[in-house]
């Protein structure tokens, strides 16, 4: 009988080694097996841009932590994710269970650069063109998306035009003349006002000249007036009732204040409301309506007649009441802007305010971030080096997305980084949120020239293929 009972367990034991000589793993994980870390890919080798689904299949775990390689980590069981940029990539993922113990398992991924025209739009440009973003923005009579945009023949007689765009559904365009460059130009934006008029207004910047280009025309196109000045730039306007705050410079007695001019429906101004910080020249890039009444944000600094034309630029915060009485502003002095901005033409580009949802107010200029708490004080700052001076903001409520070179970068509503996308655009002006996903069209250098691109993500830096 003894016998018997040690057969019985001698057959029980080579059984259970038999099972162990199909060892566990991803690929066939031990049902057996109270812990055991284990997940496929969608696919292991595929393109900058492009989702990657990972799929768990670990045993015995409540909880996941997902190392992606690249910086980020995720602890959803089956997330999508999205590279950035190109290179080898080993997610790890480790698993633990109610017993507080952990497995972990890792898989390689190549991401190869993403052909981009899988991903975005290039309209044409001829061969030996410029063709530069100035604004982006939905035109308020037909709701359609409309960029205004610097046309620069390099080769030819066709001299440098501003061009008025407007998009179709299907991202085709059609082009209206708006007026030729006479100076540097980097910045624009056009006011529909109730009457049908449209107000286009463009930077004109020399070294040491600092003035705005204003023409304006009827909703058939007609043109009505155009209006160069040397002594005041404007950057951009705010609706107040019926009425339309413009926002920017104008110079007063040798100096330049900060200025607010007061326009009305039919786009007459009829008040002016300037200010200046101590003895420096000072401008609005960007201004705000808030509860308590305006912010502005723009700089101060010294106008010379010798070059260094522009020198100790500092970046301004202005909090204006109701009124727009100045009630406090705050000045950065230890910007790294200051050795950079040398003429009036680096005054000539994008600027970018933005209050987020926690009352922190991020500024953008220059390619410098600046990101204070309500009452002005400093929270954070970044420098993109090499970056253009129009660039985009658009707040997402409790955090930001920005453009810089070759780069769209998201942060949180401190500045700190959540995720970055490379992508190849080097002047973009204006980020738009249509409905919960970001659209734009930026400049890129190609080969000498600067081409066209429109491109689209959604609020987490995902591109979506404007192609399909």
């Amino acid at each position: 009988m003894k016998k018997i009972y040690f057969l019985i367990i001698l057959a029980a034991f080579l059984t259970s080694c038999s099972k162990d000589d199909s060892p566990s793993g991803p690929d066939n994980p031990d049902p057996n097996s109270t812990l055991e870390a284990c997940f496929e890919v969608s696919k292991e080798i595929l393109l900058v841009g492009e989702n990657l689904q990972i799929n768990n299949c670990s045993v015995g775990a409540s909880s996941y932590s997902y190392n992606l390689g690249n910086g980020e980590t995720r602890t959803e069981e089956n997330p999508t994710v999205v590279y950035g940029k190109s290179g080898d990539y080993t997610i790890a993922l480790t698993v633990s269970n109610e017993a507080m113990e952990t497995n972990t398992f890792t898989r390689q991924v190549l991401v190869n650069d993403a052909i981009v025209e899988d991903f975005f739009i290039f309209p044409e440009v001829a061969e030996g063109f410029n063709g530069i973003p100035l604004e982006t923005g939905i035109n308020p009579v037909n709701g359609s998306i409309y960029s205004i945009e610097l046309l620069e023949d390099l080769v030819g007689t066709g001299g440098k035009k501003f061009y008025y765009k407007e998009l179709d559904e299907n991202y085709e365009s059609t082009a209206i003349y708006i007026a030729d460059k006479p100076y540097n130009s980097n910045s624009a934006f056009v006011n529909f006002y109730p009457s049908g008029n449209m107000n286009f207004v463009f930077s004109r910047t020399l070294d040491g000249l600092y003035g705005t280009q204003e023409v304006t025309y009827n909703n058939a196109w007609n043109f009505l007036n155009g209006i160069n000045s040397s002594s005041k730039h404007s950057y951009g306007y705010l609706a107040d009732g019926t009425n339309f705050l413009y926002f920017g410079t104008e110079e007063d007695s040798d100096i330049y204040k900060t200025a607010v001019e007061t326009r009305n429906s039919s786009g007459d101004a009829f008040e002016v409301v300037l200010n200046s910080f101590g003895d420096a020249n000072s401008m609005i890039g960007d201004m705000i309506e808030v509860e308590s009444g305006y912010i502005a944000f723009g700089a101060v600094f010294s106008k010379n007649l010798t070059n260094p034309k522009i020198t100790n630029y500092k970046p301004l915060l202005i909090f204006f009441d109701s009124g727009l009485n100045v009630s406090a502003h705050a000045i950065y002095e230890d910007s790294v802007l200051d050795s950079k901005i040398t003429s009036s033409n680096d005054l000539n580009g994008s600027y970018h305010l933005e209050q987020l949802s926690n009352g922190n107010i991020a500024m953008y200029a220059h390619g410098e971030l600046t990101v204070v708490n309500a009452s002005g004080t400093r929270i954070s700052s970044s420098y993109f080096e090499g970056t253009e001076n129009n660039q985009a903001m658009v707040s997402l409520g409790d955090s930001f997305v920005l453009s810089s070179n070759e780069n769209l970068r998201k942060f949180d509503s401190n500045g700190s980084p959540i995720k970055q996308l490379n992508y190849p655009g080097n002047y973009l002006p204006e980020i738009l949120n249509i409905n919960g996903d970001l659209f734009f069209i930026a400049g890129f250098d190609k080969e000498g020239e600067i081409k066209l691109l429109y491109g689209s993500t959604d609020a987490d830096l995902n591109p979506i293929n404007l192609n399909e």
